[in-house]
């Protein structure tokens, strides 16, 4: 299938045309745009290979990070980078690094018109239920998201946007549960804002792509989601965002993989005291079946909940707890395939207090717990992760 393919490094037109911009600007603020960090840790996991008989092992981390974020007139261009490596004492096979980031251009061309470029990537250690092989894979998950997007302020409260989008999933470990979908999109919607800042947006999007998973044998599809978004400042303390919409994903050469159905998210932000907020949220999602041989068919549906508060009782201190809770079910599955009645749920739970003992030094503790049940026998574990960590900021 031959690639319609959108640049996934869309922030390099931002930096590019940033002296452009800058010249005609005012002075840049006075403060030090720039945040060097490093930092080290230790961690011991229970159940490093995710297995039902558990082997335990330590790993020792470094990390090193840079932030950003400056203001030119009605531009504002900023970035936080981060790069992590883990190093087991015992299961050198494990070591893994991260590079994570988050960039973006908030870009102005009147007040009325403005958007934003912006990239986005999340690499971490991720799990697969391989049903070839019947047992659990470790490998490192990659995410990664490129979007411009546009926006006109039409008279009164009403907005306009448009923009483009190229999304990418792909895991080291074969047979990933969602077949490593990469897509490229355009979309267009309309808005409502209110004063108060309450709004309410409906969007379209028209996406290609194609599974990347060495299992999946680079099968194309086309995808539309129509959606309303609604953005609701409850109380000075509280506030509400939530999405609600219907995916339909069509693949020309493997009809048996179409699926289609309701997508949506709700997120509640309050702040209970000045020194206790929770944050919490409900998801419902549809992806492709991973496993795409002969008998492949079906969609997994995906329902997630977490819910974290955080505490500070001082200045230089911070209490940290996070449930999630995550239930996949392999739906539409036709009859001989491996996937046929495969359910599975995540559940992890965690505690964390940070430390500031002193301005631009950190230090954090964490512990936690996570659990996978699954109807294959194969695919449940059980492992309980705790460590300390510390971070100094230049």
């Amino acid at each position: 299938m031959k690639k319609h393919t959108i640049r996934p490094l869309l922030p390099i037109a931002a930096f590019l045309m940033a002296p452009a911009v800058m010249a005609q600007s005012q002075a840049p603020e006075t403060n030090n745009a720039f945040q060097l960090r490093a930092g080290v840790g230790v961690e011991h996991d229970s159940n490093v290979r995710r297995q039902p008989t558990a082997e335990a092992d330590t790993a020792a981390t470094a990390s090193v990070g840079l932030k950003f974020d400056r203001r030119y007139s009605l531009q504002r261009f900023r970035a936080d980078v981060e790069a992590t490596t883990y190093r087991y004492r015992n299961h050198s096979d494990l070591n893994y690094s991260t590079l994570n980031y988050n960039a973006a251009w908030d870009w102005s061309f009147t007040p009325k018109l403005h958007g934003t470029i912006s990239a986005d990537r999340k690499q971490y250690r991720d799990t697969t239920s391989d049903l070839v092989t019947g047992a659990n894979l470790v490998g490192r998950r990659t995410e990664r998201t490129e979007l411009a997007e546009g926006v006109y302020e039409l008279s009164g409260a009403w907005r306009a946007l448009a923009g483009v989008s190229h999304t990418a999933a792909k895991s080291t470990a074969p047979n990933s549960y969602d077949a490593s979908p990469t897509v490229r999109s355009t979309y267009a919607g309309a808005g409502y804002e209110l004063a108060s800042g309450t709004s309410i947006t409906g969007r379209f999007r028209h996406g290609n792509g194609e599974y990347t998973d060495i299992t999946a044998g680079g099968i194309g599809f086309h995808e539309n989601e129509a959606d309303l978004l609604v953005k609701w400042p409850i109380t000075a303390k509280t506030s509400f965002e939530g999405r609600v919409g219907r995916l339909q994903r069509s693949h020309p050469v493997a009809p048996g993989l179409d699926f289609s159905g309701f997508i949506g998210d709700a997120t509640v932000n309050w702040e209970i005291t000045g020194k206790t907020r929770l944050l919490a949220q409900l998801a419902h999602d549809l992806t492709a079946s991973g496993f795409t041989g002969a008998t492949a068919g079906g969609h997994v549906e995906s329902n997630r909940f977490f819910v974290q508060p955080t505490w500070k009782p001082t200045v230089q201190t911070a209490v940290n707890l996070r449930y999630e809770y995550v239930r996949r079910t392999w739906q539409d599955v036709p009859a001989g395939s491996l996937d046929l009645g495969r359910r599975e749920s995540v559940q992890k739970a965690s505690i964390g207090f940070d430390w500031e003992p002193r301005p631009k030094i950190l230090v954090s503790a964490s512990l936690g717990n996570e659990r996978q049940k699954s109807n294959l026998v194969f695919a449940n574990y059980r492992t309980t992760i705790y460590g300390i960590a510390g971070k100094l900021y230049f």
